[in-house]
């Protein structure tokens, strides 16, 4: 299937415009709640998720286990989660979310839903479908070619040395 580079970039731009926009709104209603996105993020992974152990909730957060670690302290001091030991094996030490920190997820994602719905406002039920199965289309391509073709670590220093050392 031949790519048209010219609709490549503008649809990465709608997507970073886009995103950057939902990411500002989530930062202020963060920041209104006295949290940072990481925490936001392990809140979000224990409720989706249920109890984790600090290894578990690191793969979850893409960070290695002593940020989820950090993480999980300040979240645990402010009473939002809570370590609980496993019954029957007490090395094993998981998350748990509070109703504090449950709560704080589910204003968060109401508000995430109701921006959206008010986006969406304007669009036929029809459309809201298309949307919603090319985005899905679109993450399972994004995951599938990423997983089969991972930036090498060399060439994404490369190109940073590039645009540093590029004229303006």
């Amino acid at each position: 299937m031949e790519v048209n580079e010219e609709l490549s970039r503008e649809l990465e731009e709608a997507i970073r415009r886009s995103n950057t926009v939902i990411y500002r709104r989530g930062q202020a209603l963060l920041a209104e709640m006295g949290i940072s996105n990481p925490q936001f993020n392990t809140l979000l992974a224990l409720y989706e998720f249920g109890p984790l152990t600090m290894g578990d909730l690191g793969k979850h957060l893409f960070t290695a286990c002593s940020t989820a670690t950090d993480l999980a302290d300040r979240l645990e001091r402010d009473g939002l989660v809570e370590r609980i030991r496993d019954s029957k094996d007490r090395r094993i030490v998981r998350m748990h979310l509070l109703s504090k920190g449950r709560k704080i997820v589910e204003v968060v994602m109401n508000e995430r839903y109701r921006f959206l719905e008010e986006v969406l406002a304007e669009y036929a039920f029809e459309e809201h479908r298309l949307i919603l199965a090319s985005l899905k289309r679109l993450i399972d391509r994004v995951e599938r070619t990423d997983k089969t073709h991972p930036v090498e670590l060399e060439a994404v220093q490369n190109m940073r040395k590039k645009l540093i050392l590029s004229p303006s």
